[in-house]
């Protein structure tokens, strides 16, 4: 009996092991890397910065993302090891000149993969640091969503356009998921500010161009607004949606067509030139207006939610008009109305909306 009892104790012993469950290992990681210590150092001639952080990192599209502004000609050299990342400069840098080393969304942690989405470095070659600043956003022209990972470029007011796309740029930017940029590094001079959305500095065929007629100064600017367009988009391609409703005539009276009734909107707003209303659903334009003067009357329209856009048609050709970087002419203007409409069977709609 004493060994069928012990026998008995050893596999409660053994069913309860098998019931325990294992520590969690408590919460996850969400925390970026935080950096801790910045140190900067040459050696024959060569420029090393040793960035380390609080936790084991890895790079994160490193090639999309990092750049060095005013830009250099040679790559920059990097390396991690452990905690650390090592840049080191072969070209030599430029004298008395601020530069601004972007490492946003270029570096996250060993475990989580959580991105360190704001990094920048300010190194001087000088005593003297340039550090007036420039910020904007920059949006597509026609539908007005944020442009992200765009670049924004400064030349020099002097430099001829006819080089801008030939020559690097004076100072380089990037668009943030928010499509807004900054500029941290600046001195007081005039500059041409344009953005181009492709991976290099030349401007090529279907890639989208944003700038601004007047030059900028960061003395005098804060915040740029900058929207871009394509310069051979063709707006007669948007399709269209429309009802359509057929009558056969062999149809004999036991088939009744119901009929759609349509409602009405009417917008009342100052102001009174030559437009276009679209209205859309889902990002496709539904139904669309052109007015030589008020009363701005949108009559028979598809009962439904819809958005609806402002196109200040200036060149009075009844669409909307992109841009152009040769004939220095912005894309025309675009309004959003910030909030979805709704528009019922039979009845007419009044929208207050004041078009600046």
């Amino acid at each position: 009996m004493k060994s069928i009892y012990s026998i008995f104790i050893y596999l409660l012993l053994l069913s309860s092991c098998a019931n325990i469950v294992a520590p969690t290992g408590g919460e996850k990681d969400t925390d970026s890397p935080e950096i801790l210590n910045k140190t900067i150092f040459e050696k024959e001639g060569i420029t090393s910065i040793d960035f380390t952080f609080n936790e084991y990192i890895q790079l994160n599209k490193w090639e999309e993302y990092f750049y060095i502004s005013p830009p250099i000609e040679k790559r920059i050299k990097k390396k991690i090891k452990g905690k650390t990342l090592t840049l080191t400069f072969e070209d030599t840098l430029a004298k008395n000149t601020t530069y601004n080393i972007a490492l946003n969304n270029c570096i996250k942690d060993n475990n989580e993969g959580n991105i360190l989405d704001t990094l920048n470095y300010i190194l001087s070659t000088s005593d003297k640091i340039d550090s007036l600043t420039l910020s904007g956003k920059l949006q597509d022209a026609y539908t007005l969503n944020v442009v992200e990972n765009a670049w924004i470029m400064l030349f020099e007011e002097n430099r001829a356009d006819s080089i801008i796309f030939k020559e690097k740029p004076n100072y380089i930017a990037k668009t943030n998921k928010n499509g807004d940029f900054h500029f941290p590094n600046l001195n007081s001079k005039n500059y041409t500010i344009v953005s181009l959305t492709d991976f290099d500095f030349i401007y090529n065929e279907e890639e989208k161009i944003a700038f601004l007629s007047a030059v900028v100064n960061a003395e005098r600017d804060s915040f740029i607004s900058l929207l871009s367009f394509d310069p051979i988009i063709v707006m007669d391609s948007i399709i269209k949606d429309s009802t359509i409703i057929e009558v056969d005539s062999t149809v004999t009276d036991s088939l009744v067509i119901e009929e759609v009734q349509y409602g009405n909107l009417t917008v009342i707003s100052t102001e009174n030139k030559q437009c276009i209303f679209q209205l859309f659903q889902n990002e496709k334009v539904i139904s669309e207006f052109t007015f030589i003067e008020q009363p701005f009357l949108l009559t028979n329209i598809t009962p439904g939610k819809f958005q609806i856009k402002y196109i200040a048609d200036s060149n009075k050709d009844g669409k909307w008009t992109t841009g152009s970087w040769e004939k220095r002419a912005q894309a025309e203007q675009v309004i959003n109305y910030p909030s979805e409409i709704t528009i019922r069977s039979n009845w007419d709609l009044e929208l207050e909306w004041e078009l600046k």
